[in-house]
């Protein structure tokens, strides 16, 4: 579908249409990632804003507004010729008509108080906590009319307060769903390459937009086969994860060393302890001649100066000879496990028969919500270095 606007041609597709046309003073947008709900958020919040009236647009953190919301609004708004003035110090856009647009973060709700709105629209709102949208209900109230509030949001299951909120039909809710695949400006190359890199359910919720139940692992101990030895011409690395203390109740230093051939990865050896830094260097250097100069080591780089320097601690002093390097990780830890999940589901990924497979299996099927994750964020760190071309040998 396609609408004329100031002789600009908007393409809205029909799952954006339907949440245009929708009446109800609750409405959620859900969809998958790429399935256009900030746009869409932003259009419908232009159309619907009457004149000289106050409305308001939440996104979970300012990095994420000035990203998403407030960038999207800018774009947009501009094109059509809607936007008289831009306020950038207090986040506010002024529309042709009079109208206001406060531009907020989510991080603190009960800064979100006090105003008298005609509609406001969070976005992201999967990724709130249910106050903000209390909060915010109770200011929809200008010129003693009810306001509207809409909502965009890619799902996190059944037990999100936006499945409790929007997820029922209801006299004053309403949802539209959309997977990521009924926007056409999405490359479908793009999407088949992302699904490879989720596991079923995870697709189910990122790309089709369905309230899921993940539950509480992103790993079945079944996906991972036990084989009596890996292929001796794997190409290999070992992955460290560094543990900050020796205490009880800290995390563990764990390495493990992953080899690939013909797109199957084998976990040959895990070795797992907590100990003294001293000791944790024995270990790591009494691994890495066993596993000989030819397997590249890498280890989890912490931000700041002191992991620069841990780094060059161990390339300098305990691994001269070796291969080594650090690695700065970014984005959750889930994010950075769902590639291998995805994998292991496929059933490609393989552990070589020892000791520790059994508590490799607990952790991996324990994550995230498990005491410990070393385990997989080593796993995790090795597979993304063993998917570059090059990284790993021997």
């Amino acid at each position: 579908m396609s609408v004329a606007v100031s002789q600009v041609t908007i393409q809205l597709h029909p799952a954006q249409a339907r949440f245009l046309d929708s009446q109800t003073p609750l409405r959620g947008f859900v969809g998958g990632r790429g399935a256009g709900k900030t746009f869409v958020g932003a259009y419908d919040l232009m159309r619907r804003a009457l004149p000289r009236r106050l409305y308001l647009a939440v996104e979970p953190t300012y990095t994420m507004l000035r990203d998403g919301a407030w960038r999207t609004f800018l774009q947009l708004g501009g094109l059509l010729k809607f936007i008289r003035a831009v306020n950038r110090s207090d986040n506010r856009i002024t529309l042709g008509n009079g109208a206001e647009v406060l531009f907020r973060s989510a991080d603190e709700p009960d800064r979100l108080r006090g105003m008298n709105l005609s509609g406001c629209w969070l976005d992201e709102a999967s990724i709130m906590v249910r106050e903000v949208f209390e909060v915010v209900l109770a200011s929809l109230r200008e010129s003693g009319e009810r306001g509207w509030l809409s909502a965009t949001f890619t799902p996190k299951g059944r037990q999100h307060w936006t499945y409790e909120v929007f997820g029922q039909p209801g006299e004053e809710t309403e949802l539209v769903h959309a997977a990521s695949i009924d926007n056409p400006f999405v490359p479908e190359s793009l999407l088949a390459t992302v699904r490879s890199q989720y596991t079923s359910k995870l697709a189910q919720q990122e790309l089709e937009g369905e309230f899921v139940d993940l539950g509480g692992s992103l790993f079945k101990r079944e996906w991972f086969p036990i084989v009596d030895a890996a292929p001796a011409d794997c190409r290999k690395v070992r992955y460290w994860d560094l543990a900050a203390t020796e205490k009880a109740t800290s995390d563990f230093t764990a390495g493990t060393l992953l080899g690939v051939k013909d797109g199957v990865y084998f976990l040959q050896d895990l070795r797992h302890a907590r100990a003294t830094p001293r000791a944790v260097e024995s270990l790591i250097r009494q691994t890495a001649e066993l596993d000989t100069t030819r397997v590249p080591v890498w280890i989890e780089q912490e931000p700041g100066s002191s992991g620069v320097n841990t780094i060059d601690h161990y390339v300098r002093q305990v691994l001269p000879g070796w291969t080594v390097r650090g690695n700065r990780v970014t984005g959750s830890k889930s994010e950075r496990a769902s590639p291998l999940a995805a994998q292991a589901e496929a059933g490609n990924v393989r552990l070589v028969r020892a000791a520790w497979n059994a508590a490799a299996l607990d952790e991996l099927e324990g994550f995230p919500s498990a005491p410990h994750d070393d385990v997989v964020d080593s796993l995790s760190g090795a597979f993304e270095k063993l998917t570059r071309q090059g990284v790993g040998f021997g």
